[in-house]
């Protein structure tokens, strides 16, 4: 009985001395672990020795340009004839990058010169229109006074030969047949008149303008021509880079920037880098939207590598919240955050970075990075 009650008594220590020692050792690291820089450390919250009390914040955003990266197309359909540009270099403005087909291009160019040549024939026909107006009505006015001549004429045949038919001179016929003539001729005389009238209707001035009118319609698409001709090249809007282009020769490409490419899904016809400052493109939580301001200075590193860093400031904070954009995928993680965007510039003199780095953000009072 003793030997059992000391083996019980020496369980029962062993047990209440292993509980508080898990206690212990639990309440240790619990509180190590509760003050440890990178506890709880998530997006918005500080690492690494940041003090939050001193109104920072740390966040995440990616290298971007202050309008984004330029999706570039041609204006117009076509079939891809040659790239006249290599990726990753650098053009002037107006540079050509690609070529599409234009021989149709051309034929519109050929087809709109002949229609401009035969609207200048017409101008310069028209423009002699007035002269030869001026030659109808006097035609038609020595037509007008000769029908009136022949209409007086006989008229006094008539009138003579009503005479003679009183005296029995000549037969009823021969008078009734020059009474016919007479009103033949009346008709004639009228017939010359509304001609003349006719004539009078017609303005050369207005000829002459409609011709105009034509030679600038045909001038203007003359000029519709020669810019889908133009645009069958594409071209750099403004110095820069050329990234990536996403078609060779013989594609068919569309206006729309973006085109479906075999085998990756749709992507910019091309990707075009304009020489433009650098920032960064920083997401940063409601609930810590209230300590960044324009000014802040900023301490961004690689959010993939360590010991590199840049400096910056806040250049601009949004005035409207959006929902939070997810790094991953992943259904779990956490979609409904508002988050306020801040651009950051990046001072000069730093090492380069490039269009699309994820970087970790630090806006604020920031740790030195001396050493970094």
């Amino acid at each position: 009985m003793n030997t059992t009650k000391l083996i019980l008594i020496l369980a029962i220590a062993f047990l209440l001395a292993g509980v508080g020692g898990a206690g212990w050792m639990a309440n240790h690291f619990w509180s190590k672990s509760s003050h440890s820089p990178d506890a709880g450390s998530r997006e918005g919250e500080p690492p690494d020795g940041y003090d939050s009390g001193k109104e920072g914040v740390v966040c995440t955003g990616y290298v971007d340009l202050e309008h984004g990266i330029r999706s570039l197309a041609p204006l117009r359909p076509g079939r891809v004839a040659a790239i006249l540009a290599n990726e990753n270099e650098h053009v002037k403005a107006g540079t050509p990058i690609l070529q599409l087909d234009d021989e149709d291009a051309k034929l519109l160019i050929e087809a709109a010169e002949s229609a401009m040549t035969a609207a200048q024939i017409q101008v310069e026909e028209a423009c002699k229109l007035e002269e030869q107006q001026r030659a109808r009505l006097a035609q038609q006015q020595a037509a007008l006074a000769a029908a009136g001549f022949r209409l007086d004429a006989a008229r006094q045949m008539l009138r003579h030969k009503e005479n003679q038919l009183k005296d029995k001179l000549v037969p009823d016929e021969e008078v009734k047949a020059t009474r016919a003539e007479v009103k033949a001729l009346e008709q004639q005389e009228r017939a010359e008149q509304e001609k003349r009238a006719e004539l009078k209707t017609f303005d050369p001035a207005l000829a002459v303008r409609k011709a105009k009118a034509k030679l600038e319609s045909a001038r203007i698409q003359r000029n519709q021509a020669r810019r889908q001709l133009d645009e069958c090249t594409l071209k750099a809007p403004t110095a820069g880079t050329v990234q990536h282009i996403a078609v060779g020769v013989g594609d068919i490409v569309t206006a729309n920037p973006m085109q479906p490419i075999r085998g990756t899904g749709v992507s910019p016809i091309v990707r075009f880098h304009p020489d433009e400052p650098l920032l960064v493109r920083a997401e940063v939580d409601q609930e810590f939207a209230d300590r960044v301001q324009v000014g802040q200075p900023a301490v961004i590193r690689d959010d993939a590598r360590s010991g590199v860093s840049w400096r910056g400031k806040v250049q601009r904070v949004a005035g409207w919240y959006e929902h939070h954009r997810p790094a991953t995928q992943d259904p779990a993680a956490f979609t409904d955050v508002r988050t306020v965007e801040c651009l950051l510039s990046i001072d000069p003199g730093q090492p380069p970075l490039r269009l699309g780095q994820r970087m970790r953000v630090m806006i604020g009072r920031v740790p030195s990075t001396e050493g970094n």
